[in-house]
């Protein structure tokens, strides 16, 4: 072996030692638990931590805190992003159809005041939901059982098509090994998020047609998070997934993004049948005038060397004085290689999923 392999299987075992289990909660003694971990947190408790000198009350504290749920949900057809987003100074809801067959989109969204989302403290028999005319999201929350339900409902308009879903994400914690982290932004201020890949089922309606997604062919990535960001929020980001040849389901999560230190603390990973591969930092490459020409994203140990492929871009762009949002998200396919924690190839070649260049200023 050479002294530059030998040195890649020693970063390699260094990350997978930083994966651990989580303590009882993400904060104990006004202090966030920072760290990357293989479980869930029984109490996901932000506001009990200490972000300031000055003793703010959680009412207080509340007003900082970003938070939202995001479920893709996706088969060889279709790819369904369902979110809800509270930032404190304004709340969005959506459910996006992409059709890869078609190529076209159906976008169900809807801007709410932050009091009519609601999202939870933690993903242990609890809700998150939005109920508004013309569309209606709820996502349940049943880890004890290992499951997540997702149900929503866009409307028809005249210029759109109504859709309805009704889904079940798989979360066996004997089987799926979640990357929760919690991860320094400033100083006292942290994030908090749960990702995985999930086998999925369930049935989507758009229009008069209704589409079934079994087990055999379907996945969820969620995207559950928490943080104190700044006043500036911004980032790229991008997940995928799919089940290769074999049969494998492979799924990722690459993110570069306001966490301090990310030799140390990162959000990347590999997922292969449910088992987690932490992974280094990496960095993205792209045309920010022209983000339909491919994305490329690659670490510098040479264990990620992806390209990303959109084929659909969806934009949300607001300029209300103090908020300001611009958001880029496409849909596309994925080509390369990424090496797990045993230094072995995995091809992403039949992997779809989405990518985000992200700003808020709120």
């Amino acid at each position: 072996m050479s002294v530059a392999a030998a040195s890649q299987n020693d970063n390699i075992g260094d990350l997978q030692t930083r994966f651990q289990f989580a303590p009882e909660a993400l904060v104990s003694d006004g202090r966030f638990n920072l760290g990357m971990y293989r479980d869930p947190f029984r109490n996901v408790n932000p506001l009990d931590a200490r972000i300031s000198l000055i003793p703010w009350s959680q009412q207080t504290k509340n007003l900082f805190l970003k938070e939202w749920e995001h479920f893709a949900l996706a088969n060889r057809r279709f790819f369904v992003s369902v979110a809800l987003f509270n930032s404190k100074r304004i709340g969005l809801a959506h459910v996006v159809v992409y059709d890869r067959q078609t190529k076209s989109k159906v976008i169900h969204e809807k801007r709410l005041k932050p009091r009519l989302l609601e999202i939870p403290a933690n993903l242990w028999d609890t809700r998150a939901a939005a109920a508004m005319p013309g569309l209606n999201i709820e996502i349940r929350h049943d880890l004890a059982q290992g499951r997540h339900h997702i149900a929503f409902e866009g409307e028809r308009t005249k210029s759109r098509a109504g859709v309805q879903g009704l889904f079940v994400c798989h979360e066996d914690l004997e089987v799926i090994e979640p990357l929760v982290v919690c991860l320094p932004i400033r100083r006292r201020r942290a994030m908090y998020s749960h990702k995985a890949i999930l086998p999925l089922e369930g049935r989507l309606r758009v229009g008069k047609e209704t589409f079934i997604f079994s087990k055999e062919d379907s996945f969820a990535l969620p995207d559950i998070h928490k943080g104190f960001y700044p006043y500036v929020m911004k980032w790229h980001w991008t997940t995928g997934g799919g089940y290769a040849r074999d049969g494998r389901l492979i799924g990722f999560n690459f993110t570069n993004n306001q966490v301090k230190d990310q030799e140390t603390y990162n959000e990347n990973c590999l997922w292969i049948n449910g088992r987690a591969h932490l992974l280094p930092p990496v960095r993205f490459s792209m045309n920010s005038n022209l983000l339909e020409r491919p994305w490329h994203i690659r670490d510098v140990e040479g264990r990620v060397d992806l390209q990303f492929h959109p084929e659909a871009t969806r934009s949300i762009n607001m300029n209300l004085l103090v908020l300001r949002s611009r958001y880029r998200g496409p849909y596309g396919t994925f080509t390369g290689r990424i090496f797990d924690s045993g230094g072995n190839e995995v091809n992403v070649d039949h992997c779809f999923g989405m990518a985000e260049d992200f700003y808020l200023r709120a």
